[in-house]
């Protein structure tokens, strides 16, 4: 008989990400990015649109849409390297090995099937569950997510949901094999503060309970201080500071990192009347600049920014940024 999966009993596996380069056509989305997420983490992608962040995690996960490509490098949780998986076994470790959260809740759940319908689908084609089985499975996922008389939720259509509501199923489904990778792609965008508060708590618990390795997408620097452990900055498709939490709100080495945190302050402190601190300029559209992709809003640039591309280099325990004006530290 089919059961519900068991909540893991250690941690989850550790997530390492070796130079993965994306492109969509000609376009060069992600170039030589490298990180590791240690086992039973989070750690957050930030960055602006069009940094590069949704494309590493839709990598991570093998799910890049028609037209994109990974030209290189490789993403391995635990003992599994996913990029190098194909046909039944990749589709096997979607779901099992990571599973991806949406952001958008209402697109990704289907406005003319019930609720409980569209988990017990899961169950039913991945698992092989009968329909009573499969029903069983979903009303224990609703619950699982929190959500009250899980029994009458079922019966419901995504569209008599609230939005908190709608995340939790996608949630119920994204968690429903108990997958070792966790890819969030800025699933509480769209839900006011307090709601906000309860999915991070969610996501929390079910981390601790599960043994989930978490990647979370967001712009949200205060999600950022509430959920991550760890803090990669993308921009212009590179990896340009990586660090824990606590070192990049108090100690962010990189140019392009200070200025988001100014940003992020000023957004928290500015008056009624008072304008908030910008970036001036704009991310590149058309491929990133020849040299560091920053250089030309940054105001520390200077010639060989704007020729020669810095690598990740070592700043400090644990600490990684990618400028010229940071000197090499033993």
């Amino acid at each position: 008989m089919t059961t519900a999966p068991a909540p893991a009993a250690t941690l989850g596996s550790e997530v390492t990400v070796d130079r993965l380069s994306v492109n969509y056509g000609d376009f060069t989305a992600l170039r030589d990015v490298s990180l590791t997420v240690p086992a039973g983490t989070t750690t957050a992608l930030v960055g602006e649109s069009g940094s590069g962040k949704s494309t590493l995690a839709l990598a991570a996960g093998r799910i890049l849409p028609p037209g994109a490509a990974i030209s290189g490098g490789s993403v391995t949780v635990g003992d599994t390297e996913l990029t190098a998986l194909t046909g039944k076994a990749l589709r096997e470790a979607r779901g099992h090995t990571a599973a991806y959260l949406a952001q958008d809740a209402s697109a990704a759940l289907n406005p003319v099937i019930r609720v409980g319908k569209q988990i017990a689908e899961v169950h039913q084609v991945r698992c092989g569950a009968s329909r009573a089985e499969a029903a069983e499975l979903a009303r224990q996922g609703l619950a699982d997510v929190g959500i009250p008389d899980p029994d009458r939720v079922a019966r419901l259509y995504p569209g008599a949901l609230s939005g908190g509501m709608r995340q939790r199923v996608i949630i119920a489904i994204a968690l429903a094999f108990r997958p070792q990778l966790l890819i969030a792609d800025e699933p509480t965008t769209a839900l006011d503060v307090t709601v906000q508060a309860d999915i991070l708590a969610l996501v929390s618990r079910l981390q601790q309970q599960c043994g989930l390795t978490v990647i979370w997408i967001t712009h949200d620097m205060s999600v950022v201080a509430e959920l991550a452990d760890h803090v990669a900055v993308l921009y212009g498709g590179r990896l340009v500071e990586h660090t824990d939490v606590l070192t990049l709100f108090e100690g962010a080495r990189h140019p392009y990192t200070q200025a988001l945190l100014t940003c992020f302050q000023s957004g928290r402190t500015a008056g009624p009347k008072q304008p908030f601190t910008t970036i001036s300029g704009s991310p590149p559209v058309a491929g990133p600049p020849g040299g560091c992709p920053f250089h030309p809003r940054c105001p520390q640039a200077d010639g060989r920014c704007g020729t020669e591309l810095p690598v990740p280099r070592r700043v400090g325990h644990d600490h990684t940024a990618a400028c010229h004006r940071l000197e090499e530290t033993p």
